[in-house]
């Protein structure tokens, strides 16, 4: 053996710990788990902790529920204070899920370009959340065949996509027709949350 080389010493299983090993999950058993979660977290008011399961049954999964963890991902992006790039990815999913033809992708697009424009300014992903709901105007505006500036000007006015006082019901009232009655986060106290930090201010 070559002196200079170190003597490896191949590192031994502690029997103490062997077979400690949590069992890998099925999807079904990971749903329920998370689901589980999000009861529990949203009752703590760990919104942040919340959007992140959120996301992870909007993306991950692939079952008829994943629409009400979508727009339930939105919805609690939209109430808290969550930086804006993820908002607007959750937004970008729900136009890809809807179609750029829906009746509500104009105004999706309006919040997602609100959003990345004036929420969390300093935010290192700015410029990516910008750059996305640019990406997803372009996308409705070939389907509305919305060409030039000026043409596009014409558009949002038509629409009201300068009045997010306007747009934004429409949106909330979409969300909740695709969770229906089976909200699993504590919306009620969510916006008892936001009473008092408003009234605090």
């Amino acid at each position: 053996m070559n002196p200079a080389m170190p003597r490896i010493i191949p590192i031994q299983p502690d029997p103490s710990v062997a077979g400690t090993e949590k069992p890998a999950l099925s999807p079904a058993e990971e749903w329920n788990e998370d689901r589980v979660a999000i009861d529990r977290l949203s009752r703590q008011g760990n919104w942040p902790e919340v959007l992140t399961i959120l996301k992870r049954l909007s993306t991950k999964h692939k079952n008829k529920e994943i629409y009400k963890a979508l727009a339930q991902r939105i919805w609690v992006g939209l109430k808290t204070d969550a930086p804006a790039i993820e908002v607007v990815q959750s937004l970008f999913h729900l136009l890809n899920t809807l179609g750029p033809s829906h009746d509500l992708a104009p105004y999706i697009c309006a919040l997602a370009h609100l959003l990345a424009k004036h929420r969390t300014p300093d935010h290192e992903d700015r410029d990516l959340a910008i750059g996305q709901s640019q990406q997803m105007f372009s996308l409705v505006c070939d389907t509305y065949n919305v060409i030039g500036e000026e043409a596009f000007q014409i558009w949002v006015e038509a629409k009201g996509l300068d009045n997010p006082d306007g747009y934004i019901p429409s949106i909330l009232k979409g969300l909740e027709m695709m969770v229906g009655d089976d909200w699993w986060i504590d919306r009620d106290g969510l916006q008892r949350e936001l009473e008092q930090a408003q009234r605090a201010a």
